[in-house]
């Protein structure tokens, strides 16, 4: 197989090239040379695969499943998500969840071959051991630290468990940071009320990655610098960002490319099922939480607090695109290639590389996926398959 287009994003920047395929590997790469037997995009832009390392839900499918959810159902929907994925230009993804059932319905999943969808590259589960202070100062309780809750998760995820984010001021979380740690899974510190020197404590003991850096995270303030502080200080500290300009304003966001090395940011979504949905009111997945999304197409409470994104990370490369003065380059680099680096993958993804995965997505001038492959399968096509949002979601979930 071979594609064509004026626009191809390789390390090198932006060419005409033509992207030879075969095996599922970019064989070869044609630079200013066109070959009237390629599939030719013209003008349009062709990106490398985006890998979100969190995301939670997307397209009418939602990883956060109510408790006695059959293993069955879990499954069918993973399916239905990795397939949602491809539509907003996700080639590779960690699956983000939040309990023992959810990892071991993804790995299950992870196992299954032509799921025509997005690859799961690892898991990753944010929690349990998370602190939090709540909207009304009530601080949200955590489950006991659990050396056998620690190994179970390790045991479901049959070797793909990729990241455990947790707080690291929780009482007796040292223990557990080392175990994941020796397992080789890399630690996130998440949701945390730490000052500077206990999240310094946890970097201190491996943690590597913030997670959603400025979200769910201490303010810096001139006495301490708190939690967000410390993730922008120090280098050790690969962060976690959403781009969409809500979660984090603007201006903040060029703050942090300003104090930190764009290689040491990952572009993240943390979408949730809400994510394409339509304006309107809808039911959590709790079904205990009213929740719109609004015509901007954010996921709000109805207190008006965020409750996860709605907006695919090529939304948050569009804003910093055009609203806060990063290159496309620099945006790839922070959504696909720093990602692969951080968890091992960059032999095979994040860049449109000859011996590379066939990973790539074909994007419009107003920044809409109009193909995307998976190891050099189509998996979306705008033209043919429309919009994948499950139905069956707006049936049961919109007000």
């Amino acid at each position: 197989m071979k594609i064509y287009s004026r626009k191809v994003y390789t390390t090198f920047g932006p060419h005409p090239a033509t992207i030879s395929v075969k095996d599922g590997k970019i064989i070869r790469l044609d630079f200013d040379n066109y070959d009237k037997d390629a599939v030719d995009f013209g003008n349009m832009k062709i990106i490398p695969g985006i890998f979100d390392t969190h995301n939670h839900g997307t397209m009418g499918y939602s990883l956060i499943m109510p408790k006695g959810t059959s293993q069955q159902e879990r499954c069918s929907l993973i399916r239905g998500y990795l397939r949602g994925l491809v539509a907003q230009g996700t080639t590779s993804v960690f699956p983000t969840v939040l309990d023992l059932d959810g990892i071991k319905a993804v790995a299950t999943v992870a196992n299954e071959h032509s799921l025509h969808g997005a690859e799961i590259l690892g898991i990753h589960s944010e929690g349990p051991w998370l602190s939090r202070v709540g909207e009304k100062g009530i601080r949200t309780p955590w489950p006991a630290v659990s050396m056998s809750a620690a190994e179970k998760m390790v045991e479901a995820g049959n070797g793909l468990l990729k990241l455990v984010a947790l707080a690291p001021e929780i009482p007796g979380i040292s223990n557990l940071i080392e175990y994941f740690l020796k397992n080789n899974i890399v630690v996130a510190a998440a949701h945390s009320d730490n000052n500077y020197a206990q999240a310094e404590f946890g970097y201190n003991l491996g943690i590597s990655v913030a997670t959603h850096t400025g979200n769910v995270m201490t303010d810096m303030h001139h006495r301490d610098i708190g939690g967000l502080g410390a993730a922008l200080t120090d280098n050790r500290v690969d962060c976690e960002v959403i781009c969409d300009g809500l979660h984090i304003c603007n201006q903040m966001l060029s703050i942090f490319f300003k104090l930190k090395d764009v290689s040491k940011f990952m572009m993240i979504s943390d979408c949730t099922a809400l994510s394409g949905a339509p304006v309107g009111i809808y039911k959590s997945d709790t079904k205990d939480t009213v929740l719109n999304v609004t015509k901007e197409g954010f996921v709000l409470t109805d207190t008006g607090r965020l409750m996860g994104s709605s907006k695919p990370v090529l939304f948050g490369i569009r804003n910093l695109v055009e609203n806060v003065g990063i290159s496309l380059e620099t945006c790839l680099e922070m959504a696909c290639l720093n990602p692969a680096k951080k968890y091992g993958f960059a032999s095979k993804k994040g860049s449109i590389s000859v011996g590379k995965d066939a990973d790539f997505v074909v994007i419009t001038d107003d920044w809409q996926v109009q193909d995307t492959f998976v190891q050099g399968e189509r998996v979306f096509d705008k033209d043919e398959d429309g919009d994948l949002f499950n139905a069956e979601f707006i049936k049961e979930r919109k007000d």
